[in-house]
């Protein structure tokens, strides 16, 4: 089965392009911007009809091609710039995420979450570079099945593809892909305290402990200690990984 046609079938939704807008000018030209100040590429997927209406002109996306010749070329562009040995496993998270988002996902819940994952797409020059594609639902069907998406593309913190999560938007909880298995587990997400934040945010910017201990007037052994609680409560087990996680889940 070709990649296209899985991820349609994965997505599962039957209806129709009845009723769902085409262009939206004045809403695109307010993603131009986002995409602009944000520094992120924007697109926007019709999984009724495997087209996009909307892509930004951002290049990390676009790889080498005009946002006008990804319209055109649809969801077959995806086949295009995702490294092939990345392609299993994306359409692994795909089936496993939109089969857990339609039938396990609360139903109130399903305008209100994230599906994000991690793959190496093709760049101009040849080479590959590990992304972070995060999709928001943005129509769903009477029956609450995923019709267009609005999709954002930066580039990753983590060191390999294949990190999957669901994550919800308000509350602190996600669902996290598990390879193995094939399913998404729940995790509850430990809140951080202002001083641990503090500690997460200096690190983030690449300062050592010395420096966070200065910055924050606090002695060494407290900035070790604050790491250490971080840690516990993120599961990690390094800083590069707690920096990663927290932005992946918008906890900076």
């Amino acid at each position: 089965m070709s990649f296209v046609k899985h991820l349609i079938d994965s997505v599962g939704s039957a209806v129709t392009a009845e009723g769902i807008p085409v262009e939206m000018p004045d809403s695109f030209k307010l993603l131009d911007v986002f995409s602009t100040l944000m520094n992120q590429s924007i697109y926007v997927a019709d999984f009724s009809r495997g087209k996009f209406l909307y892509v930004s002109d951002h290049p990390l996306f676009l790889c080498g091609f005009t946002a006008g010749e990804v319209k055109q070329m649809g969801f077959s562009f995806y086949e295009k710039i995702i490294a092939p040995e990345d392609i299993p496993l994306v359409m692994n998270v795909n089936e496993n995420g939109f089969r857990f988002f339609n039938t396990k996902h609360s139903l109130n819940c399903r305008d209100d979450c994230f599906l994000s994952v991690d793959f190496r797409i093709k760049q101009e020059d040849g080479g590959l570079m590990l992304v972070t594609q995060r999709l928001v639902p943005l129509v769903l069907s009477d029956d609450n099945k995923l019709i267009s998406a609005l999709c954002f593309v930066v580039p990753s913190y983590s060191s390999c593809p294949g990190n999957a999560v669901i994550q919800s938007l308000s509350e602190p909880y996600q669902y996290r892909f598990n390879p193995f298995t094939r399913r998404f587990d729940f995790r509850n997400q430990h809140q951080l305290s202002k001083r641990e934040k503090e500690v997460l945010s200096l690190c983030a910017k690449g300062c050592g402990n010395q420096e966070i201990s200065k910055v924050l007037n606090i002695a060494l052994s407290t900035v070790k200690h604050h790491k250490q609680n971080i840690f516990q409560k993120l599961g990690v087990t390094s800083t590069s990984e707690a920096v990663y996680y927290a932005i992946r889940n918008r906890m900076l």
